[in-house]
């Protein structure tokens, strides 16, 4: 697949097929992640690749919660298509299914989300990731959910709290107790239903 390819075709999948992503892709999709550009060469990030059931059943603890956070804000944000908001509420709580879940935390105990350039460089490596699935055949999406929680008082499950919430630290306590905090989560598996790419926004850039 030529590049340009890799980037058009990626799609944010939410729903997956029962059927496993190999050992060696995985290690092959975690390593693109790793030759992320990070400021000064920190390389901030550290990455658990979540499988076995007994594992997953961590996350979907934890998930079940976030959806019930996000529940509220999701059905006003799409009040005028309910569908969209229930099936986006029914992802976030089981993750459309997908047989490995890559938790993505800061590798500087310490840091904050106010350290712009290392939640950058992480971000960085998660797109590496989310590249290098789709030029494997596979389907991803990156969620920030689980970073809000029902303290947030803005309302708003797209956006970030300034402090580490309920549900991010029961993740990062669960699987990286020694990192720092979780930046995202992604979903990784073959898609059972690739959802077209919404229309992009005119005038995002210009050229001088």
């Amino acid at each position: 697949m030529e590049f340009k390819d890799v980037i058009m075709n990626r799609r944010s999948v939410r729903s997956y097929e029962d059927r496993p992503v190999s050992d060696e892709d995985l290690k092959e999709i975690l390593e693109a992640g790793l030759y992320a550009p990070s400021a000064v060469d920190l390389q901030p990030w550290y990455f658990v690749a979540v499988k076995s059931p007994d594992e997953m059943k961590k996350v979907y603890e934890v998930m079940g919660k976030v959806s019930d956070d996000c529940a509220p804000a999701l059905k006003e944000r799409f009040s005028a298509f309910p569908q969209v908001a229930d099936e986006s509420i029914k992802f976030i709580r089981m993750l459309g299914g997908a047989p490995v879940v890559i938790l993505a935390f800061l590798n500087k105990p310490g840091l904050t989300k106010t350290d712009a350039p290392m939640v950058e460089s992480v971000s960085a490596a998660i797109e590496n990731i989310l590249l290098a699935a789709t030029a494997k055949g596979l389907g991803s999406c990156w969620l920030t959910a689980p970073l809000q929680d029902s303290n947030n008082d803005s309302g708003k499950c797209w956006l970030v709290p300034a402090e580490e919430g309920e549900n991010s630290r029961a993740l990062r306590e669960a699987f990286a107790p020694d990192k720092g905090e979780l930046v995202a989560i992604v979903t990784l598996g073959y898609a059972k239903k690739t959802p077209k790419a919404p229309k992009r926004k005119e005038g995002r850039f210009v050229i001088v």
